[in-house]
């Protein structure tokens, strides 16, 4: 009778709904930061997000304000629903038409690297690397869960230029404790098998930022998993030592300057200014930093994972 019970509460825990709140900020092409809310059940996922981008083009383009977003992903489906809340429209992209996209890209990039001559070094092999275990020994509270730390840090020393760095850090406090991390686990991998992609992807923007440094990124997050568990707060960060640079509205002006001065009776071209030593500075290129503020294994509302009714079709 015992046994006929934990099986039981085996497969009601398999099929329970789960959700997840987060706070992000994250650096890439720009700044901003979010909030997220993400729901589960069974073979559907939805999420909610506010952004509010804090720097750069994005910034410009949207005044600063907050925008809101939203996804659902159905598997029995196999489709992807993008919602747009304040235009009540949304786009719709089945897992096929998103396997093709990725094929066209893989030989476009075959294609381009038959035409060019290969470099016989990546910029990963330019570096001789380094990897340090920073983590805290001793475990800490957070948001009520138990977690323990995972703070490895990779760093990369250009082989001819030592000022010329690249430190790859991934600092998580994981807990096991977190409700509903296997249904997100096997959720997770059924999605990224069906579109034939890495889980890597599920963060905008890591793909391209490790690209170049792909061997060393998989070892640290290797090492990051001796703290088992759900991250509970993480970051992701890759940053360089690189030479530090006029703008290019910087540049552009003085060279106008110049050029105007050259054409007056009495101007003369500026004289070249003399070489200075280059100056370096440690840049964030990309970075991305969550907390886990909420986590419940509850049933979600069907409506979550449906076209909210009223919003148009927006073909492409």
């Amino acid at each position: 009778m015992i046994w006929i019970l934990a099986i039981l509460i085996l497969a009601t825990t398999a099929q329970a709904d789960v959700t997840r709140k987060h706070r992000v900020t994250s650096q890439f092409m720009g700044a901003n930061e979010s909030t997220t809310a993400d729901y589960y059940a069974g073979d559907r996922s939805a999420d909610e997000s506010t952004v509010r981008w804090t720097r750069g083009f994005m910034k410009t383009m949207s005044g600063g304000k907050p925008s809101e977003s939203g996804t659902i992903v159905r598997l029995d489906k196999e489709v992807v629903w993008s919602l747009n809340p304040k235009e009540k429209t949304y786009t719709e992209m089945t897992f096929a038409e998103y396997r093709e996209m990725i094929r066209k890209a893989s030989e476009e990039m075959q294609q381009a690297e038959g035409e060019e001559e290969v470099a016989d070094t990546t910029a990963e092999d330019m570096y001789e690397w380094t990897v340090e275990d920073k983590s805290e020994t001793e475990p800490k509270t957070i948001n009520g869960w138990m977690c323990r730390n995972a703070h490895v840090e990779a760093t990369g020393v250009n082989k001819q230029n030592p000022e010329d760095k690249v430190i790859i850090t991934v600092n998580m406090w994981n807990s096991p404790e977190v409700p509903g991390a296997e249904e997100i686990t096997a959720f997770t991998q059924r999605y990224m098998k069906a579109l034939g992609m890495d889980e890597m992807a599920l963060t905008p923007g890591l793909i391209q930022a490790a690209l170049l440094y792909q061997n060393r990124f998989d070892e640290v997050m290797q090492a990051a998993k001796k703290a088992p568990g759900e991250p509970v707060q993480s970051l992701i960060e890759i940053k360089r030592n690189q030479p530090k640079g006029k703008k290019v509205g910087e540049a552009i002006k003085e060279g106008a300057a110049s050029e105007a001065m050259s054409k007056l009776p009495f101007g003369k071209k500026k004289a070249p200014p003399k070489e200075e030593p280059v100056q370096y500075e440690l840049k964030v290129k990309f970075s991305v930093q969550s907390e886990l503020t909420e986590a419940s294994v509850a049933a979600v509302d069907a409506g979550k994972f449906e076209v909210p009714a009223g919003y148009k079709l927006k073909k492409k």
